[in-house]
């Protein structure tokens, strides 16, 4: 198929692309909040991992005496290939037929292939999200296709990072305030740093709301559950830190499919802080079609194309190319605890 650019050119079509997927993963909250996206000129990405928020403190000196030499936190160096993601659309001679013979006007037909733009942006966004949906809640990017796994990739999260409560909080009586101030814990004493949030699903925030602990006593001797800002508040007041929710879900062979699943609590960084890693974005094959017309600021990321046959009958595709994947560069800031 040659590229079909009678009604929008490639680089007009990737930038609409580009803006649908940023618009997509703030409509429907993405993980990329904690795992930022990075675009990047390569296909793999070298980074140091493992190194903590602390740093060795200066040392005093005497006044004439130099300095003492310190030393850049220590880490592994990492090397990762990044894979490639897409999809295709088909615009059919069916379709192509009905505009033509509708007297279609050129904007009804960019707006078709600006549809179907939508729709391959989602498919790849939804992708990319549950890989980092993967790399949070295993401390792994397993990349799975067709039953077949063809990438495997161990961050080297901490045992004691990866826990699960000793009494299930779907026990009325279960201590879920001293499981999260152990595991509050358990995270400063490895990393140094407070984590900025706790991210996990309705279920669980629900589930938190009926126990004892969280409930309020009536006055005639009963009690009722927490409402969810019941229960913020009493994290809160407990120095643990703001609670988000996540319960976004993604289909997968025509089955919705939780990124996170539900049964799960994660002790992560604050929104917007990178240190635990990012979602990289490469450099495509595509991107360097001189047809694209991208200049070399605007070639890593997605590229779109819409392609149309020459011979009959004709079908015409709109085509989404990436190379992307999530890493936890310094994987033990995060905790994954099961609590239900």
């Amino acid at each position: 198929m040659a590229l079909w650019t009678d009604y929008i050119d490639p680089a007009e079509l990737t930038g609409y692309a580009r803006a649908s997927l940023e618009d997509y993963e703030q409509a429907r909250g993405s993980l990329a909040t904690w795992l930022p996206n990075e675009l990047v000129p390569d296909i793999d990405v070298r980074f140091v991992a493992g190194s903590t928020g602390l740093i060795d403190v200066a040392s005093f000196r005497a006044y004439d005496a130099e300095p003492e030499v310190g030393k850049m936190p220590g880490g592994k160096r990492v090397t990762i290939e990044l894979p490639a993601v897409g999809q295709n659309i088909p615009v059919g001679e069916y379709n192509q037929l009905r505009a033509r013979n509708a007297n279609a006007s050129e904007e009804m037909i960019r707006g078709t292939i600006l549809r179907a733009t939508d729709t391959v942006v989602k498919a790849v966004a939804d992708a990319v999200e549950k890989v980092r949906g993967t790399v949070l809640q295993t401390g792994r990017a397993t990349v799975t296709q067709n039953g077949y796994t063809f990438m495997d990739d161990d961050f080297g999260r901490s045992g004691t990072h990866a826990v699960t409560a000793g009494t299930l909080w779907s026990t009325a009586g279960a201590d879920a305030l001293g499981n999260l101030t152990a595991w509050y814990d358990t995270y400063v004493n490895d990393n140094g740093v407070e984590p900025g949030a706790i991210l996990t699903s309705t279920r669980v925030l629900r589930a938190l709301g009926s126990l004892t602990q969280f409930s309020t006593i009536l006055a005639g001797g009963g009690n009722r559950p927490a409402t969810q800002a019941d229960v913020r508040a009493t994290l809160s007041a407990a120095g643990l830190p703001p609670v988000y929710t996540y319960d976004r879900r993604v289909s997968v062979g025509g089955v919705a499919t939780k990124v996170l699943t539900d049964n799960r609590l994660f002790m992560l960084p604050a929104p917007g802080e990178s240190q635990l890693g990012k979602t990289y974005w490469g450099q495509t094959l595509t991107s360097q079609d001189p047809n694209y017309g991208l200049a070399d600021a605007e070639a890593p990321g997605l590229v779109v194309g819409a392609y149309r046959g020459e011979k009959p009958p004709m079908i015409a595709e709109v085509v989404s190319d990436a190379i992307a994947l999530p890493v936890l560069a310094n994987a033990d800031l995060s905790l994954v605890a099961t609590v239900l």
